[in-house]
């Protein structure tokens, strides 16, 4: 006869990433983006390092619904701040693409992406079985 083991508490994917791309953008604001620091920026920029060390650490029931409603809220400001983004540069042309990519304002852009991404892996590790 074998040991049955005891069911592990759901864990949510997706922590790392996002607490990554908290970090790139908090690091790009403060030191590459001339003015970054706003008010605003580091706001969102400490929410999504938050929401990932929530994800990392959520173990089952209440700390897994939390952390995804977080991971949720801090997606869907970034899906916003994107799409400004996105609008900005074709508003300009092929000289607001050239300013975009000069300025280093896209490596916030793909961490914005990475924050997305770390959504989803939230979302597919819900239906995952623990």
């Amino acid at each position: 006869m074998t040991a049955q083991r005891a069911p592990s508490r759901k864990r949510l994917g997706g922590g790392a990433l996002t607490l990554i791309a908290g970090i790139i953008m908090l690091a790009m604001h403060a030191l590459v983006l001339e003015g970054g620091l706003t008010p605003s920026n580091v706001g969102v920029d400490l929410s999504i390092i938050v929401c990932g060390f929530l994800m990392l650490f959520a173990r089952g029931g209440l700390s897994v619904t939390l952390a995804f409603v977080a991971s949720l809220a801090v997606s869907a400001v970034d899906l916003i701040l994107l799409w400004a983004a996105f609008v900005a540069i074709a508003a300009g042309g092929s000289s607001g693409l050239a300013t975009f990519l000069s300025s280093g304002a896209w490596v916030s852009v793909t961490a914005m992406v990475m924050v997305l991404v770390g959504f989803l892996v939230a979302l597919v590790s819900l239906f995952r079985h623990s």
